[in-house]
């Protein structure tokens, strides 16, 4: 079974019903979907940013309560900084919650799902993209 870490762009194409990721999903009825802890930080900006924060609230929680969910631990904590680092060399810097999504997507040997270029310069990250 694989397992797969949501990033906030493939949680928002299954909000908006993307076909392609939606077919994607269920032709992997064994996979495994996750969310991390950042991705849920950046999920509820996007509620507290919008006009309907009730009822995208309600949505939110509805939509996500059924996905484990990764904490930004030690581990992860050392991660970041190994990543961080090896961007900066390769002159690829990215944010730093895609920073902390990718550590915990590398060190429980996690799929990212992303539409995200930027996590392309990140060695040793299994990424893939299911929303094209």
């Amino acid at each position: 079974m694989t397992s797969y870490l949501l990033d906030t762009n493939h949680v928002s194409g299954i909000l908006q019903r993307n076909n392609v990721l939606l077919q994607r999903m269920s032709a992997s009825p064994d996979a495994e979907y996750s969310l991390s802890v950042p991705v849920v930080a950046e999920l509820w900006f996007m509620v507290y940013n919008s006009e309907r924060i009730a009822s995208n609230s309600a949505n939110l929680k509805k939509a996500i309560r059924n996905y484990k969910r990764w904490p930004f631990r030690i581990r992860a904590a050392e991660e970041f900084g190994k990543i961080k680092a090896e961007l900066r060399r390769l002159g690829r810097p990215i944010q730093d919650i895609d920073v902390q999504i990718a550590a915990i997507a590398r060190v429980n040997d996690l799929v990212l799902l992303s539409d995200d270029q930027g996590f392309a310069h990140i060695q040793g990250l299994k990424l893939e993209n299911w929303l094209r």
